[in-house]
């Protein structure tokens, strides 16, 4: 996946899960873990993820390789990027 993908998930990603804010180190580091995420799997993994959590997907969502039962991921990568200043 290249940048200009990623930034059109983020941007689908802040608009379902308001509190979830796009920051530049943010792009810088969900991007160093995305590269190798194909864009169709990953989009089709983020509605999929809309249609069954309230919360934001973790990298591992994006990249289709969570379960829901393990959805708690989420939070330990939310409260990271949120800290990332």
């Amino acid at each position: 996946m290249n940048k200009t993908e990623m930034l059109k998930l983020f941007v689908l990603i802040e608009r379902v899960y308001p509190p979830f804010r796009i920051k530049n180190e943010i792009v810088h580091h969900y991007f160093d873990h995305c590269l190798e995420f194909d864009y169709e799997i990953a989009f089709n993994s983020i509605k999929e993820h809309i249609r069954k959590s309230p919360y934001p997907p973790s990298i591992s969502h994006i990249g289709g390789f969570a379960e829901m039962a393990d959805c708690r991921n989420w939070e330990k990568e939310y409260i990271l990027a949120d800290h990332v200043s």
